[in-house]
């Protein structure tokens, strides 16, 4: 018996050790079957490549671009937008409770300031490796959405704040007051505009020519509004009134700012046209000089440069259009710049800062004449203008600060001329957003 127990001992350890042995071999198989799998696909495992268009640029820097863009147009309109209601929120609350709004957009600007600088590095002949663009479009994207958020974090703080006051019949009132105001304007400008029709061709004045029209459905809009917003006054429950009231305020400001550009591009008009005037007295007088001096030149090279600067401003002088100022104006300082170029080695210094002092008076008024009409055309559009335009105009500004800072008459001339070319562009520009 005890033989017996001793056997059956024995086979029971012998079959226990041998289920262990399998149970550890198979374990040991899945382990390595794994492994070689992790192994196998990390080997397949290639790093991600960025696709690329057909120019080599990245499709992430080309949505980085366009992301830039998008977010420097809605800043410069957030910006606008928010002087407006600064101006509204000093005259409700007064400037102690608004230095906070009044800080953040002094940031907003000078952030859209520097956008604009990087957006023009980005956009001028020089090339830019991808670095570069990258880390500027980055920057724009940073600055623009650190700015546009802190305003309307501002923004929002006063909604909430005039909720919470009980003053909305007082701004309702003066949103009505606003409606009547504006719109016992509109005959007058009506008539200005009709004046300027008839003294000026239509493309001269094309910029304005639609303001009064665009004024009018703007104030309908804005007096409809307001009306709403005065039914839903009576309702003690409602809590849509500020917002009524806001949406009034900004549709009417937005229609005294198209009846102020028709005023502001009068003057300009008129500025542009004594300014042409005397611009070509003071060309008659430069093409006396130049035929002196053409007729005394010390080579044939030299002398055929100053004649043909001169038949180029007498052709420019034969077709002048009284009608189109800023036009005539472009083309007669476009042939004096010519004929300066021409003209500089035959006279002296003090001849050349004379005659640059008295040039730069003219381009400067040119310059800030078309840097104003584009601010009010992109101003009473708002989203309808891009990057680009907005970009050339900054620039434009740019350049007639520095031009006005400088003491050297012919750097000044040079930098003001850049500056007239750089708004034209940027009108040209809006112009294009504001069709397509």
């Amino acid at each position: 018996m005890l033989i017996l127990a001793i056997r059956a001992a024995s086979s029971d350890l012998v079959q226990a050790v041998t289920t262990a042995l399998i149970t550890i071999v198979v374990l040991f198989a899945i382990v390595v079957i794994a492994g070689f799998t992790i192994l196998s696909r990390r080997r397949r495992r290639r790093p991600a490549v960025p696709t690329t268009n057909t120019e080599g640029v990245s499709a992430v820097d080309g949505d980085l671009a366009t992301r830039a863009n998008i977010l420097l147009v809605r800043l410069d309109d957030a910006v606008t937008q928010a002087d407006d209601d600064l101006g509204f929120a000093i005259a409700q609350f007064g400037e102690d409770r608004t230095r906070d709004f009044a800080e953040a957009l002094v940031t907003a600007r000078r952030d859209r300031t520097e956008s604009f600088r990087l957006k023009q590095r980005l956009d001028d002949s020089e090339a830019d490796t991808t670095t570069q663009q990258r880390e500027w479009n980055a920057r724009i994207i940073h600055l623009c959405e650190s700015s546009q958020q802190e305003l309307v974090a501002e923004a929002a703080a006063f909604d909430a704040l005039r909720r919470r006051e009980t003053d909305a019949p007082t701004e309702l009132a003066a949103v009505r007051m606003l409606v009547v105001a504006t719109s016992m304007r509109v005959p007058t400008t009506e008539a200005a505009l009709s004046a300027l029709g008839i003294r000026y061709s239509p493309a001269a004045i094309a910029t304005v020519s639609g303001n009064v029209t665009a004024a009018r459905g703007l104030l309908t809009a804005a007096g409809q509004g307001a009306e709403s917003a005065l039914a839903r006054l009576a309702d003690p429950l409602a809590t849509d009134v500020a917002d009524r009231v806001q949406e009034a305020r900004v549709t009417a400001t937005r229609a005294v700012r198209l009846l102020d550009a028709v005023d502001s591009f009068s003057a300009s008009l008129a500025e542009q046209s004594d300014r042409l005037a005397s611009l070509t007295t003071q060309s008659q007088a430069d093409l006396a000089e130049a035929r002196s001096a053409r007729d005394a030149a010390p080579d044939p090279e030299s002398g055929a440069a100053i004649g043909a600067a001169v038949s180029a401003l007498e052709s420019v002088l034969g077709s002048l259009v009284s009608g189109e100022p800023a036009a005539s104006l472009r083309l007669l300082e476009n042939a004096v710049t010519e004929l300066d170029s021409a003209l500089a080695t035959a006279r002296n210094q003090t001849q050349r800062l004379e005659h640059a002092s008295a040039a730069l008076v003219g381009v400067l008024v040119s310059a800030r004449s078309q840097i104003a009409a584009t601010q009010d055309f992109i101003a009473s559009r708002r989203g309808g203008v891009g990057a680009d335009a907005r970009t050339r105009l900054a620039e434009a500004q740019r350049l007639l600060e520095v031009a006005e800072a400088q003491s050297d008459p012919v750097a000044a001339l040079d930098t003001a001329r850049s500056s007239a070319t750089y708004s034209r562009d940027a009108d040209a520009l809006a112009r294009f957003d504001d069709h397509r």
